[in-house]
């Protein structure tokens, strides 16, 4: 027996030390009474192409198809993710398709004009300068396209907000850099792809699915992703084609301006 400050108390062995467990605590819930918790299920990728595991053309082709084929759905559907990941895409879509619709170019060019092509083929010092202008010309041309769908995004996140729409502007940007697969679907890289996937029937119908997509999609978009009425819809889409349109005639004014001063 143990006395402290006039109260008696039993004295503990190691065997009474034995009687009391060793508490546990859970890694995942940090509760000591845990029955056995479960680690939180993953979250879905947004896209194909955001996802992990299939080669990155893989991913790359899926979701142009999904985008072009069902893309009333999966505009409609399109969930809050990465920028990044959405600017990635568009880029190499526009890549492949620009470089694809010139290579497709080159059997018109040596019909028009065959003594430049073979010119071309023969002499290095042109092959070189061809070569160089092409690759620069493919990435700018890339760059241009994909500031195109950045300027749309803009011009439509401005007129949904001028209609009461709450606003979402990475979202909005999002819808209008995945929009570039319709891009990659147009194009002769995407009209092969489709050939050797799904043959000339399915190539053919990816291509029109391609061309109806673009309003159907974005109407989608509109009042199921964001939940804006008709009639503020198709205020927001003048807004975005007055935006856009505008910014495209600037520059081309701007450019014309700048060849004439540099030619003359």
């Amino acid at each position: 027996m143990t006395r402290t400050a006039g109260l008696a108390l039993p004295a503990l062995d190691d065997g009474d030390l034995r009687d009391f467990p060793a508490a546990i605590i859970c890694v995942t819930c940090g509760r000591t009474d845990c029955v056995g918790c479960t680690a939180p299920e993953r979250r879905p990728a947004a896209t194909p192409w955001e996802s992990s595991g299939a080669p990155v053309w893989r991913r790359l082709w899926q979701t142009a198809r999904l985008a072009t084929v069902d893309g009333e759905t999966f505009f409609a559907a399109l969930q809050d993710g990465s920028v990044a990941s959405a600017l990635g895409f568009a880029f190499s879509c526009e890549m492949l398709a620009i470089a694809s619709l010139a290579l497709a170019w080159l059997p018109v060019v040596y019909v028009i004009a065959p003594h430049f092509v073979e010119a071309v083929a023969t002499d290095q010092e042109r092959r070189g300068a061809v070569a160089f202008a092409l690759s620069a010309a493919v990435p700018i041309l890339a760059v241009m396209m994909v500031v195109l769908h950045v300027l749309w995004a803009g011009g439509l996140e401005l007129g949904l907000r001028l209609g009461g729409a709450k606003g979402r502007a990475t979202h909005c940007l999002r819808y209008a850099l995945y929009s570039c697969g319709w891009d990659l679907v147009t194009s002769p890289f995407g009209f092969a792809a489709g050939w050797a996937s799904s043959g000339l029937r399915g190539a053919t119908g990816e291509l029109r699915a391609a061309v109806r997509i673009p309003r159907f999609a974005t109407v989608a978009y509109i009042g199921r992703a964001r939940n804006v009425s008709e009639r503020k819809g198709r205020r927001a889409l003048r807004v975005a084609a007055m935006l856009t349109g505008s910014v495209v005639v600037a520059g081309a004014v701007a450019l014309g301006v700048a060849l004439v001063v540099v030619f003359t």
